[in-house]
């Protein structure tokens, strides 16, 4: 996972980076319980030409709010048109299915 520490970093991957494919942002803090549940080794087998970038609420402050993060774990796919998916789960499986349902059937249709 690549850190994403400040508004700054996410400003300019959402305003100036050209996205090729949809990237991830997981939002998460090191005390978060249910943030650890989470299988990440499973998820990088499974979608590994999936960017995944890792945003610690207790680093980056701003950027949790400003992208509406209400609880974590809280992941958002950030789409190359820069349409945005939302989802807030510890459940892997679901994790694993909506990140399949958000880019790679979207890529199919």
């Amino acid at each position: 996972m690549i850190p994403l520490q400040t508004q700054e970093q996410f400003e300019t991957l959402y305003k100036e980076t050209k996205l090729d494919s949809p990237i991830l942002i997981y939002f998460t803090a090191n005390w978060c319980g249910a943030c650890k549940r989470l299988d990440w080794d499973f998820i990088s087998q499974e979608f590994p030409d999936l960017t995944v970038y890792k945003c610690d609420i207790d680093e980056n402050k701003y950027t949790p709010g400003y992208c509406n993060v209400k609880s974590i774990p809280n992941m958002l796919i950030m789409h190359p048109t820069k349409k945005l998916d939302q989802l807030q789960s510890s459940d892997t499986a679901k994790v694993a299915a909506w990140i399949n349902k958000s880019i790679v059937e979207k890529k199919a249709n």
